[in-house]
């Protein structure tokens, strides 16, 4: 086989394999999209391993909930559960994360400024 043809099939599986079925989703529709979930006190805090399977599909109904913001770091801690860190006024939550063996790759946080 030549090497043109072999680079055209590679291209083409790999242009097939990142395609996705994804929702338009605009603001002001009523249901979330299938990679959303309602914020749920309990899945959140579920961990498996190191991971959190939940907290990446619920961070967005946690970050723009407008009644988060009005409460207090007890209120908080009592409704996200204990932070993976915190330092000084900041508290760290662990979303996601990838790793390769024990190095991790990509890091996802959700950090919270308390005033």
């Amino acid at each position: 086989m030549k090497p043109i043809h072999l680079l055209g099939i590679i291209a083409f599986v790999f242009c097939v394999a990142c395609n996705s079925d994804v929702k338009n989703y605009e603001p002001g529709m009523t249901d979330k999209p299938d990679s959303e979930l309602a914020f749920d006190k309990t899945k959140w805090q579920i961990k498996e391993g190191r991971k959190y399977p939940f907290r990446d599909k619920m961070v967005n109904d946690v970050v723009y909930n407008d009644t988060i913001r009005s409460l207090q770091k007890p209120q908080i801690l009592d409704m996200l559960g204990e932070p993976d860190r915190s330092h000084e006024n900041y508290i760290y939550y662990l979303i996601k994360q990838e790793r390769l063996l024990f190095w991790p790759l990509h890091s996802k946080f959700m950090v919270i400024k308390i005033k």
